[in-house]
């Protein structure tokens, strides 16, 4: 199917314009127009910030438009020309510059990154330019390292080089080389150093010279400066209880994200991207995805997800920094349409946007099946209740019956399966038990068809007294971030300083163990009991350990 042809069932408008596509772009479709008014509505706006979107099919720009505000204070509104930041988006593009690097001899992307980067550790098995490109790698977030040193994302100026010292420090990893899949920012940091030595000119130079100016692409470059003053360039909010705020990127870290551009430029990118403007040799390789070490193959590529969006093959990458959030996708069969969404609030869902688009200009696609659901029987379910460790990440799951049915984290529902089993939202999930029906797992498959198994840890919290908290009490010190913790108590929470100023206090989970679903703290003792060391657990770095002062 293409635009070409108007699929049946489709509404007249709608239908006519398919079918009208090709004569049309010489101006903005009123249809196509009112398409978007619908799905942007909720931004179309003079008091709210908004979001520019960008469609093309057939190398052919059909619509720029924009909604919402640039700028609240200054009253000034997105229009299509609005520059604004890409989030990782930018990933492809970092990863075309490697790619250019190979295509000139100068890299092989299964050799050893150590090969450029001397300062890497030595892990084990070797961590491969491609590994850095495919998430694959193993290191750990620097984020979430710079968060436990007490200094989050925006609450200070962070560099290259002070993400670099930092990444390069850290002498484990979240898993070995090539297991698993596990989004970080980290490896894309490190290949922006890479480009630059082997390049021998700055990285904001080189993607340039290379990529930017031989497409065109004239209103597009890198926050390299966070101070530099960008002309139309929107500001990013956050919505909080006492409404908007301003919210945005305050580093100068940049090739894992930090590309200011305007959705004619990524349609103008993606277009290349067919053509193979560059090359073949590099455009294949974007959308070559990685086979982890058992042979699974994600869904991941270099810098670019190829995946199913309801039946329809998708090249794409969502983007989120500070208040900025984006997504930029092309369907190749659907004679290469292309959609470019870029929002200035955090909370737009330029993911749901553009597949609203999809959605509406490729009616009658394929929904998932509804999972055969029957009524589950509460009293069943009761005794699965309780805390699940996820055994990658160390976060926690909790399951309880606190709202008349079985939920995870308050949220998602577990329901019974016709046949046996239970479907966790999307997911058909399985539980382990013991001989006499007590949980031991929990089984939830990945998009990318892996398991991650959820151990139990409790039927209900921990609730430690006093005298446990004391024992768990003292400094604990961690040389791979450069920090001494203070640990303490609050009543019957555990609070965690990692520098004068700064407390977090978290509830107890199970046993000697603190934190929520996204982040775990958790304590180990020796053979004679004493607490001897705390770890930190989270999403994107796995089991980060301090050790117990004396």
């Amino acid at each position: 199917m293409t635009f070409r042809i108007a699929p049946r069932g489709a509404p007249a408008a709608l239908a006519l314009l398919l079918a009208a596509i090709p004569s049309a772009t010489q101006a903005q479709s009123a249809e196509l127009a009112a398409m978007t008014d619908k799905i942007f509505a909720a931004w179309n706006s003079t008091h709210t910030p908004g979001c520019a979107v960008g469609i093309a099919q057939g190398g052919k720009v059909l619509l720029t438009r924009g909604y919402g505000m640039a700028d609240l204070a200054g009253a000034r509104p997105i229009l299509p020309g609005t520059i604004l930041e890409s989030g990782s988006v930018a990933k492809q593009f970092t990863a075309t510059a490697i790619m250019l690097l190979v295509n000139d001899g100068k890299l092989r992307l299964d050799d050893d990154a150590r090969t450029v980067l001397p300062e890497l550790p030595v892990y084990g098995r070797t961590i491969t330019f491609r590994h850095l490109l495919t998430h694959t790698s193993g290191l750990r977030e620097w984020s979430n390292l710079v968060a436990w040193q007490g200094w989050p994302r925006g609450t200070r100026v962070h560099t290259q080089s002070d993400a670099f010292e930092l990444i390069t420090h850290q002498r484990a990893l979240n898993y070995p080389v090539g297991d698993y899949y596990s989004y970080t920012n980290s490896g894309f940091l490190l290949l922006r150093t890479i480009i630059e030595r082997v390049s021998g000119m700055p990285f904001t130079q080189f993607t340039a010279q290379r990529i930017f100016t031989p497409l065109g692409m004239t209103n597009t470059q890198w926050r390299d400066d966070f101070t530099r003053i960008v002309p139309g360039l929107a500001q990013a909010y956050s919505r909080r209880a006492d409404g908007l705020h301003i919210d945005m990127p305050n580093d100068n870290v940049i090739a894992a994200g930090g590309l200011l551009t305007t959705v004619a430029d990524w349609l103008r990118w993606n277009d290349h991207l067919t053509k193979k403007t560059l090359g073949a040799g590099v455009v294949d390789s974007l959308t070559r995805r990685m086979k982890l070490t058992s042979g699974l193959e994600i869904a991941y590529a270099l810098g670019l997800t190829v995946n199913n969006y309801r039946g329809l093959r998708e090249i794409s990458h969502s983007g989120s920094t500070a208040g900025y959030g984006t997504y930029l996708a092309r369907y190749p069969e659907q004679n290469d349409l292309s959609i470019a969404v870029m929002c200035n609030v955090a909370n737009a869902g330029a993911t749901g946007l553009t597949h609203a688009i999809v959605d509406a200009m490729v009616p009658g696609l394929p929904r998932a099946a509804a999972a055969d659901t029957i009524p589950t029987d509460l009293a069943a379910v009761a005794k699965l209740v309780g805390l699940y460790r996820d055994t990658r990440t160390n976060t926690v799951t909790v399951l309880d019956t606190a709202r008349g049915r079985l939920r995870r984290d308050g949220g998602a529902a577990v329901v019974a399966l016709r046949g046996g089993g239970y479907q966790l939202g999307a997911s058909r999930v399985q539980f382990t038990t013991d001989a006499i029906g007590r949980p031991v797992t929990l089984r939830i498959p990945t998009s990318d068809g892996d398991t991650v198994v959820h151990a139990f840890m409790a039927a209900e919290r921990w609730k430690p007294s006093a005298a446990e908290l004391a024992g768990i009490a003292g400094r604990y010190r961690n040389e791979e971030i450069g920090v001494t913790f203070t640990v303490g108590a609050a009543g019957d929470r555990l609070t965690i300083s990692p520098r004068v100023g700064v407390t977090d206090t978290l509830s107890a989970t199970y046993r000697d163990a603190f934190g929520d679903s996204d982040e775990t703290v958790w304590f180990v003792r020796d053979r004679q009991g004493r607490v001897s060391a705390m770890h930190f657990g989270s999403g994107r770095a796995w089991d980060v350990v301090s050790v117990r002062m004396k």
